[in-house]
């Protein structure tokens, strides 16, 4: 843990020292939130909408073999007093087959959505990277930082207040949504 905020202490210091260099007339800085870009742009919010549909329908799909194991549980609960052991083996051999078959599945189902997210958002990010290095290379930005450092399943805020003549998150949604619009609209008109 002690490394850890060693790193944002150093990563601190180095983005005070880079905004005193700021100040120097052939220093220009820009800042962006990656995070609110990709919930900002209209492609990623399709591909999260889209990762929405699939985890609900594999959660549907699940619904249904849960339900039958729990049938099955109440039904061996019901009737086990009845039963002979063998055919009491049998129904628990059944049941742990079925939950077996249930965790396989929701595995399977699982790591399938991960691939898919993957699938989908990896284009996302590299298209906002390439326009993060476009917008930084033909605006001669001498440095592009983002607001937030991300450390595993954490997002700390590197910036606590960024000027807003230094933030380029809403114009880089802007670019890229414009951009996502443009094919549709040349769609729509050449069907009419």
């Amino acid at each position: 843990m002690n490394k850890f905020f060693s790193r944002i202490l150093l990563l601190s210091v180095w983005i005070g020292f880079v905004a005193l260099c700021a100040e120097a007339q052939d220093f220009k800085l820009g800042v962006i939130d990656t995070q609110r870009v990709i919930e900002g742009y209209k492609k990623a919010k399709e591909a999260d909408a889209e990762l929405k549909a699939l985890e609900e329908r594999l959660k549907t799909r699940l619904k249904d073999m849960e339900d039958e194991i729990i049938v099955s549980e109440e039904r061996l609960t019901k009737q086990e007093l009845f039963l002979d052991d063998d055919a009491v083996r049998a129904a628990r051999q059944d049941i742990r087959i079925k939950q077996e078959e249930y965790r396989q599945r929701l595995e399977n189902g699982q790591q399938a959505l991960i691939e898919k997210q993957k699938e989908l958002l990896e284009p996302i990010i590299e298209e906002v990277k390439v326009l993060i290095e476009e917008i930084g290379k033909n605006e001669n930005y001498s440095l592009i930082l983002d607001q937030r450092l991300t450390v595993g399943a954490y997002s700390i805020p590197v910036a606590l207040y960024v000027s807003p003549k230094y933030d380029l998150t809403e114009r880089i949604i802007n670019t890229l949504n414009t951009k996502y619009d443009q094919p549709q609209k040349k769609e729509s008109t050449s069907e009419e």
